[in-house]
């Protein structure tokens, strides 16, 4: 199951975004993993790292001049992590995964999926 989310199920968006959430400790893991992996070239890594800049810039910006949703009733208390999480630090992390290379990401999902 969690061999077929990181490398290509197919399916209808929203249950894409449902396993993405079902998923998103061991997504994190994966990353967290390739990320220390010295297996993995350095200009791979330097996506993530760009990003988390690219991050931490935003939540500056954001700081400043919030975007809030507070008139929305759940997500206007979630809307700061929300927008955070899934439109920087997310889609980063699925590209920092998909360039790594496969056999070494394969390796690292198939630990994570036997709980090592």
């Amino acid at each position: 199951m969690l061999n077929s989310f990181f490398f290509g199920g197919k399916g209808p968006g929203s249950f894409r975004l449902f396993r993405l959430l079902l998923h998103f400790p061991n997504f994190v893991k994966l990353a967290w993993r390739l990320f220390f992996d010295e297996r993995v070239p350095i200009h791979r890594k330097a996506i993530l790292i760009l990003a988390e800049l690219l991050a931490i810039i935003f939540a500056a910006a954001y700081l400043i001049n919030p975007l809030d949703f507070d008139f929305l009733p759940i997500i206007g208390r979630f809307d700061d992590i929300v927008v955070g999480a899934f439109l920087i630090l997310i889609p980063s992390a699925w590209l920092f995964i998909k360039l790594c290379p496969e056999p070494i990401a394969r390796e690292h999902v198939e630990r994570i999926s036997r709980g090592e």
